[in-house]
């Protein structure tokens, strides 16, 4: 889903798997013909830290500075506990080293779900959580109110928990950071029978977008989008993985485009659903990885909302063996067998 940030335009959308050329039976069921980009329902994961960061500043500017600490869990996990809640919330399996003391532009960057669950709770709280996501359209409970989403705020605010949205909702996030803190309502028809004529909607202030724009430039030029850090024009970003109980993890990434320019930029929101983490790509792309890092026989398998790579020599491992997302690599039985490059090593 891509869409003019100034005026909300749909400029080009795509929806997978595309319809076949037959009549649809009931037997087959209709939601293959659902518009995915416009309609689809899904929980958006880290990409809505976005919202959480902009109900923060609505909130109190002055938190943009506070910080929350993200520390050891123990058996190699990282995250901290939140008063009143039973389990810790905790980063995935590659994060194996605490984040330390995160204030908002860090906490997008290093997209530390302890840091947003800490100031989801302690700070913004659910009410105007709720409030900012409603701007947007993004439901973040069901039903819609303080009450139910007080029952799983820490999660909410890392985008899990009861929260959903819409690609084309996603879109309008990004699309509300690149212009000036204005959300456009977001449009397909633009004749005489467009009934979405609203204007644009004010979230926050142009300086505090500015901020925001920023921490997600150095999503990728520092962070979890590191692969598009070679794309011109400069792209911001910000990647999210969205957990679904009983089937692999959806992948997002969201953002927008010029980076560095602010006369015309285009938003986007891109979902694969039940991708997991790791997507294979083709072998040769192994050349990118630092020659450090690259081993003499391997292949690269590539991660679809992180900019981390998993290597593995093919004489010892078979595809069929290769973790489905990097949860797997929390299991016992890959204690020993692998291990992450030093923060900052080549990619």
């Amino acid at each position: 889903m891509v869409m003019d940030a100034a005026n909300g335009d749909l400029l080009a959308s795509v929806s997978v798997p595309w319809p076949e050329r037959q009549p649809v039976t009931e037997a087959a069921g209709k939601e293959r013909l659902i518009d995915r980009a416009r309609y689809g329902i899904y929980p958006p994961g880290s990409t809505f830290k976005m919202v959480t960061a902009m109900a923060t500043l609505r909130e109190d500017p002055a938190l943009a500075s506070k910080t929350f600490s993200c520390v050891g869990l123990g058996n190699g996990r990282v995250g901290n506990r939140i008063r009143g809640w039973g389990r810790p919330v905790r980063d995935d399996p590659s994060v194996s080293s605490p984040h330390g003391e995160v204030d908002l532009v860090k906490g997008i960057r290093v997209s530390c779900n302890a840091y947003f669950a800490q100031l989801t709770t302690y700070e913004v709280g659910a009410e105007a959580l709720l409030e900012t996501a409603a701007m947007l359209g993004i439901t973040v409970a069901r039903p819609n109110t303080v009450e139910q989403l007080s029952d799983a705020l820490p999660q909410a605010g890392y985008g899990q928990g009861q929260v959903i949205a819409t690609p084309m909702e996603m879109a309008r996030v990004a699309a509300a950071v690149a212009h000036d803190g204005a959300a456009p309502q977001g449009r397909w028809v633009i004749d005489e029978g467009n009934d979405r004529t609203a204007p644009p909607v004010q979230i926050v202030s142009d300086s505090q977008a500015s901020l925001l724009a920023g921490a997600m430039r150095q999503v990728v030029t520092r962070g979890s989008a590191g692969l598009l850090r070679s794309v011109y024009p400069p792209i911001a970003g910000k990647t999210g993985t969205a957990e679904v109980e009983g089937q692999r993890s959806h992948s997002w990434v969201i953002g927008f485009a010029p980076a560095d320019a602010v006369e015309r930029r285009i938003a986007f929101a891109v979902l694969v659903e039940n991708a997991g983490l790791f997507t294979p790509v083709a072998p040769a792309t192994l050349e990118q990885v630092g020659a450090p890092y690259r081993p003499a026989h391997g292949k690269w398998v590539g991660i679809a909302a992180r900019s981390t790579v998993f290597v593995y020599n093919t004489s010892k491992l078979n595809e069929a063996a290769l973790p489905k997302s990097l949860m797997d690599l929390a299991d016992p039985a890959w204690k020993g067998r692998w291990a992450a490059s030093p923060a900052g090593a080549p990619q």
